[in-house]
């Protein structure tokens, strides 16, 4: 190929990539805190890896502020047994605890694991608990083979199936007792099909996984299974289940937020619903290689896939037309190297 051409095509392909405003880089999502350091100065590290503080005598927060997503997992406990919501991010150094030996430390009561949803960042310390509680849905049912239940790589984001023991499936608006303590599980679709959230009513607490936290890598809205729509139809949900004085736990950033941080998701949910919201486009930290449309309201980042909404972005269709302009550019390529090697006159 020929130098000019060559150079041509490089500025082009660096031309496109310099078109999408870089927004958030690893280094400053983090907000008032950084990454390796714990958001409390209660927090105890156990391990070099753990921050765990005690949010009330029987909650806790298991924090990992050296993950690359600064996530925080929760251990419940009422007087005969406990939950654990998330089992980690699989990101822990060698030689470190799992999530269960970490949360074992704090409880002697029997823990029943939760995932707030299936994503890798998640779920990597589940196949250490005894099964796995699940959300009865029709395609997570009909998936329970034999009592397991097998997360796929398209469910994890993740190049590993992950398979579980059910411990049980429990149905929406659940209530779990835990012994003098009760919470209810919802499943709020939106970030992913199977998102669930958990909710003590009598300690007003809402455990909200990735449908709501507050966290400046912004709110993902573009992975598979994400949906707009039925994100603002169960914001607006949330809003209801819970008041201006309950305490919001989530699962990325800071973990305690206030209901006025979910009321801003909502009413931007709304604009782009409606069809109202401005977007720019941008590359995320999390999957760079893609133009990202993004809206932005102050510190609230809402991430979702380009040019159409996730359920059309990753369907048969445009999987076909990828394809299509894959061949079509392929061809072009191959024009433009032909016509480079042709002697000039």
């Amino acid at each position: 190929m020929r130098p000019w051409l060559f150079i041509i095509l490089m500025s082009g392909c660096l031309g496109l990539t310099g078109c999408l405003e870089r927004i958030v880089e690893p280094v400053d999502v983090f907000g008032n805190v950084q990454q390796g350091e714990p958001y409390s100065s209660a927090s105890k590290m156990i391990d070099d890896w753990y921050a765990v503080e005690a949010i009330d005598e029987q909650t806790f927060a298991i924090n990992e502020p050296k993950s690359s997503q600064y996530n925080t997992s929760y251990l419940i406990v009422g007087e005969t047994r406990a939950i654990m919501f998330d089992a980690g991010s699989g990101e822990r150094i060698p030689g470190s605890r799992s999530m269960r030996e970490i949360a074992e430390q704090y409880t002697d009561k029997p823990i029943t694991l939760i995932l707030s949803h299936f994503h890798y960042d998640h779920i990597h310390d589940a196949a250490t608990f005894d099964g796995v509680t699940l959300i009865d849905r029709p395609e997570i049912r009909t998936s329970v083979k034999s009592g397991v239940f097998t997360i796929s790589p398209w469910e994890s984001l993740d190049m590993e199936w992950r398979s579980l023991k059910v411990a049980s499936i429990i149905p929406d608006g659940e209530v779990i007792d835990l012994g003098n303590r009760t919470l209810n599980i919802f499943n709020l679709p939106g970030h992913t099909t199977e998102s669930v959230i958990l909710l003590d009513k009598s300690r007003n607490q809402a455990f909200t996984g990735d449908f709501v936290y507050r966290h400046l890598g912004g709110i993902i809205a573009f992975a598979p299974g994400s949906d707009l729509v039925t994100y603002k139809a169960n914001s607006t949900r949330l809003l209801q289940l819970t008041n201006s004085d309950t305490l919001f736990l989530g699962a990325h950033g800071i973990p305690q937020f206030a209901q006025d941080w979910l009321i801003l998701l909502d009413n931007e949910l709304d604009k782009i619903v409606r069809g109202d919201a401005e977007y720019r486009y941008a590359a995320h930290y999390l999957a760079p290689g893609l133009p990202w449309r993004v809206r932005q309201s102050g510190e609230l980042y809402i991430y979702t896939t380009p040019l159409v909404d996730p359920s059309l972005f990753w369907s048969k269709w445009m999987l076909l037309a990828l394809v299509i302009v894959s061949l079509l550019s392929l061809y072009l390529l191959q024009r433009l190297v032909y016509l480079a090697r042709l002697p000039e006159k």
